[in-house]
């Protein structure tokens, strides 16, 4: 009888301890979840959004580089307002003159940037200024012409953050034959003197092949505003 109430009682040891280990691996196996994310970030102007690891990452200092080198115009006055910029591919070749381009990547890339309004632009941007940043899309709306692109709006929607509101857009729109995808979201922080933008686009088939994930990183694109 002592030889079986000790064994009962060693069985019951191993299912704790059997329990035990079980819970510690799923704690491993969650905190190993959350540390397959990159969080790209500015604390000083609140703001972060990640993307899975094995993404590839085009350095800040590349992207203020070839934007300096390369702008023209009032574009060299807008990058000197720009307060942090970071951008991802799942392509290890992207560059910043890829990042942009335009055309149409062939893999995900993913860019967001924060930058100070213009004195000018102060009281002049709307819903549909920030719609306009990447492409001239309401006036493809509003004001079609025989050059307006072969192009759709999956969806259009308000956003509000605790930092700032604005409008999260994706559309499609075709260049030089090859249709491409982009879901934008474009805010003003809320005294309207700070711009913040992301976007995560590549060709619509690629889109359609990887939207899930792509949606995952523009859902976590926050903007707590800056500190």
């Amino acid at each position: 009888m002592a030889l079986r109430r000790e064994f009962r009682e060693n069985l019951q040891v191993k299912k704790s301890l059997s329990l035990f280990v079980a819970s510690l691996l799923t704690i491993t196996l969650s905190a190993c979840g959350v540390q397959s994310q990159i969080y790209s970030s500015s604390k000083r102007e609140g703001v972060y959004y990640s993307v899975p690891k094995d993404w590839n990452t085009i350095s800040e200092a590349k992207l203020n580089a070839y934007e300096i080198k390369n702008a023209k115009g009032t574009a060299v006055d807008r990058q000197a307002l720009v307060k942090w910029q970071s951008a991802f591919s799942t392509d290890k070749k992207t560059t910043p003159s890829e990042i942009f381009a335009i055309g149409a990547p062939e893999k995900p890339l993913a860019f967001a940037r924060v930058r100070s309004l213009s004195i000018d632009e102060l009281n002049a941007v709307s819903y549909n200024v920030l719609r306009d940043v990447i492409v001239p899309l309401s006036e493809w709306v509003n004001s079609p012409t025989a050059d307006t692109p072969v192009y759709s709006i999956e969806s259009d929607q308000e956003v509000v953050e605790k930092g700032a509101r604005g409008v999260r857009t994706i559309f499609s729109f075709t260049h030089l034959g090859v249709s491409q995808t982009i879901d934008q979201t474009a805010m003003l922080s809320n005294d309207h003197s700070t711009m913040y933008l992301f976007i995560i686009r590549c060709t619509s088939a690629c889109y359609a092949k990887n939207k899930k994930i792509m949606t995952q990183i523009s859902n976590s694109f926050t903007v707590r505003g800056a500190k």
